[in-house]
């Protein structure tokens, strides 16, 4: 019997720790600097931690680094958020998604919907802002990168034109090159969460000085003007355009308006 708890204890002394619980937080430290978090790691000279759970460390190139997604992403993709990636080059690390490197640059978008396009030596990185992914979720439309040689941009509904490049930030915006200029048109956080998909289609009128954009675009004596959102209206009165839109907060769901930081206001949707 003794013989045998004496086995029993020499291989359990005997055997590797127990790789630490990713879930769990905790603080480690070298040469008297500290970091907390989540799945820490060290090159030996450094310590580094993911600030949230779905967060990542990895050790690249002698160098410890970590990436958080934002929690707004975290939230559209819950468990099936995809895993990020580092990138190194010329002792350069980034870590995201779609990284992309190019002459000692390394940049990476911090969405899963992001893009990276390199040109000339630099890096462009384009991620939707949080308001696509309140509308979206995981089904956020693909971002594209365009250029024109010199000038690159990346977004959605992208223009390349002689005006040069440019691109919405939001799937429902608009882009229009006319008369040597380019417009681009993005609705509010607020009416995205308010229509949602269903948000129609903005449109754009040329105007004295180039494209005007928006909804209900109305136009006199050579002006235009448009409003905001579907709901606002346009009205001529000594031959200039004005334009009233009623609070988007007051039809927006709360959630989503919650997940892009905005406040409900009394009569928004539950």
């Amino acid at each position: 019997m003794l013989a045998t708890l004496m086995t029993v204890l020499a291989l359990t002394l005997a055997a590797p720790p127990s790789p630490p619980d990713a879930s769990t937080a905790t603080c480690r430290s070298i040469d008297g600097h500290v970091s907390c978090g989540y799945a820490c790691k060290s090159d030996g000279q450094r310590v580094r931690c993911a600030q949230t759970l779905q967060g990542r460390c990895t050790v690249i190139d002698g160098q410890a680094s970590c990436f958080d997604p934002p929690a707004y992403v975290v939230k559209a993709y819950g468990a099936a958020l995809p895993e990020s990636e580092c990138k190194t080059i010329d002792g350069v690390v980034g870590c995201g998604y779609s990284c992309v490197t190019d002459f000692g640059k390394a940049k990476c978008a911090r969405t899963p919907a992001g893009v990276c396009k390199a040109q000339s030596g630099n890096v462009t990185c384009f991620d939707p802002p949080a308001a696509v992914f309140a509308v979206y979720g995981k089904q956020v439309p693909r971002a594209q990168c365009v250029s024109n040689g010199l000038q690159m941009a990346c977004g959605f509904n992208c223009v390349n034109a002689s005006e040069g490049v440019r691109c919405a930030k939001t799937p429902v915006g608009v882009c229009k090159a006319q008369n040597g200029s380019i417009t681009c048109f993005d609705p509010t956080p607020a009416a995205l969460c308010a229509w949602g998909r269903t948000l129609p289609t903005p449109q754009c009128k040329l105007g004295e000085t180039g494209p005007v954009c928006g909804f209900n675009c109305t136009t006199a004596y050579g002006k235009v003007a448009c409003s905001g959102t579907p709901a606002g209206m346009c009205k001529v009165f000594d031959s200039e355009v004005y334009c009233f839109d009623p609070p988007a907060e007051q039809q927006a769901d709360a959630a989503c308006l919650a997940a892009v930081g905005l406040a409900a206001i009394d009569g928004a949707a539950p």
